[in-house]
C-alpha cells in the first residue's frame, strides 16, 4: 500500500478533504445578527410606511414566506481610515445589509448581516431605518 504524498492519487481522500473543508467553512459562517429595538419597532409597519421613511429597497426577493426588501448602508470613507504617526492607514471596508421578510404588506421579521461578517456593524442598519422609528 502506497504511502500518502508518494505521487499516487486517492480520490476518496480528496473528496473526503474537500467535503470536510466545505463544512469546516460552513460552520465558521456568523449567524445572522438579531435585530435591536430599532429593528424590532419595524415589526408590523407596512412597506408604504418603510419607502416613506428609510426610501426603496434595494432589492425585493419573493420567497415561499413572503416578499424580502433588502437595504444596505455603507460605513463613510472617514471610518474606514484612521491616522497614525505621519500618514493614514485604511481599516476595514464594512457595512450592513438589513433583510425585512413582508407578510401580508406588513414586517414580520427583521435580520442583519454586518460587511464583512469579522466587522460588527449593525450601527449602520439601524442608521437606515432611525426615522422609520421617530
Amino acid at each position: 500500500m502506497p504511502l500518502l504524498g508518494s505521487g499516487t492519487s486517492y480520490p476518496i481522500f480528496e473528496f473526503l478533504l474537500i467535503v470536510s473543508f466545505i463544512g469546516l467553512v460552513g460552520c465558521a459562517a456568523s449567524q445572522p445578527i438579531e435585530a435591536s429595538p430599532t429593528g424590532k419597532a419595524l415589526l408590523g409597519k407596512s412597506k408604504q410606511e418603510l419607502v416613506a421613511c428609510a426610501g426603496h429597497p434595494l432589492k425585493e426577493t419573493k420567497t415561499a414566506e413572503g416578499t424580502v426588501l433588502s437595504y444596505y448602508k455603507e460605513a463613510p470613507m472617514f471610518e474606514e481610515s484612521f491616522a497614525s504617526s505621519k500618514s493614514s492607514r485604511s481599516g476595514a471596508h464594512h457595512g450592513c445589509w438589513a433583510h425585512l421578510l413582508m407578510a401580508d404588506d406588513r414586517v414580520a421579521g427583521v435580520e442583519y448581516r454586518s460587511v464583512p461578517l469579522s466587522v460588527d456593524a449593525t450601527d449602520h442598519c439601524e442608521e437606515i431605518f432611525h426615522t422609520c422609528v421617530q
